[in-house]
């Protein structure tokens, strides 16, 4: 037959009462060897008094009755007063012991209360001010603009360009002709949560059935133009790609058949919230445009992965947390 035991109810409260007596048990009671000191000096105080008083009968001769108590009631008075007095400094210099082993404990803490209440609040102000974006419609692909271009010689600034995997930076400033460029741009929506601050993409593939292009940052940044679109009232992405003049990726006059797209990216709202993650694209039905000559991707379906929780890019916790280790 079982039995139910019941619980004590404060069991929880001894525990806690128990952990705080271990912890200042060291400073209620006395260690041992200052005991042993103390015994050691009272012992060496008392023994020269003693010897102190002898020496004296002895040097001094026999006195009446009345006054050879004399200098034994004053040895003994003395000792006691000496011993009164250790034992007073002694409880001095234990009660400043507690008092500051409490205060460390207290300090503690306050410090680990005021760290799980910063972090509290930043994990409040992660979960309501996160930004998720999708890419919707269509994917447009055509030669960068020559003003861009000549831009990018005379600056030689690769921050919103990503360059495919054989292609060397180095490469490009000292044989710029040798290469081309190429301007994709993807309407994108918020599918929750706050507006869009910034955007970087870790790397941009596009695959045909035949081979996988993959495009990396350049100089690190590897952060996208975001533009609004006044005609279509939304916000667009636009990316720059740097390729070799011999690369199939783009071939002005031809469509490329790309069937999908993956994008490993982070998104960030506007008071600094990032989430990290990957994006899948689907197209169909390619097309060249023939007033602006184009190629025309439609989107038909399209995946966001989250890689991972959100995190605040500038945290005022971990400056707090910084700021108390540098007043210790």
């Amino acid at each position: 037959m079982l039995r139910y035991k019941k619980p004590m109810k404060n069991s929880r409260k001894k525990k806690s009462v128990e952990n705080l007596t271990d912890k200042l048990q060291p400073a209620d009671k006395m260690p041992p060897s200052i005991f042993k000191i103390l015994v050691i000096v009272w012992s060496v105080v008392f023994g020269l008094a003693i010897a102190g008083f002898f020496i004296g009968q002895f040097v001094f001769g026999d006195t009446t009755d009345s006054t050879a108590a004399f200098p034994l009631v004053a040895t003994i008075t003395s000792f006691a007063a000496f011993i009164v007095q250790s034992i007073f400094s002694f409880a001095v210099v234990r009660h400043h012991e507690v008092t500051r082993i409490e205060h460390n404990e207290l300090r503690k803490n306050t410090l680990d209360i005021n760290a799980r209440s910063e972090a509290f609040r930043t994990m409040q102000f992660i979960a309501s001010h996160y930004t998720m974006i999708d890419f919707v419609d269509y994917m447009l692909m055509y030669e960068e603009y020559d003003n861009y271009v000549e831009k990018l010689r005379s600056t030689g600034d690769f921050g919103f360009y990503l360059a495919e995997d054989d292609v060397c930076i180095e490469g490009i400033r000292d044989n710029f002709d040798d290469y081309k460029f190429v301007t994709v741009k993807m309407p994108l929506v918020v599918i929750e949560g706050k507006s869009i601050g910034k955007l970087r993409f870790s790397s941009f593939k596009l695959a045909t059935e035949e081979k996988e292009h993959r495009f990396v940052s350049c100089d690190g940044s590897n952060e996208a133009l975001v533009l609004f679109n006044e005609i279509d009232h939304r916000n667009e992405v636009v990316l720059n790609l740097i390729m070799k003049k011999s690369s199939d990726f783009y071939w002005s006059g031809k469509i490329t058949p790309f069937q999908s797209i993956k994008v490993d990216l982070t998104v960030q709202s506007l008071l600094g919230v990032a989430v990290s993650g990957a994006i899948d694209l689907y197209f169909t039905n390619p097309q060249k445009l023939e007033k602006s000559g184009a190629n025309k991707y439609n989107i038909i379906s399209s995946h966001f992965e989250v890689a991972g929780l959100p995190t605040l890019t500038h945290s005022v916790h971990a400056d707090v947390k910084e700021q108390l280790s540098s007043n210790r």
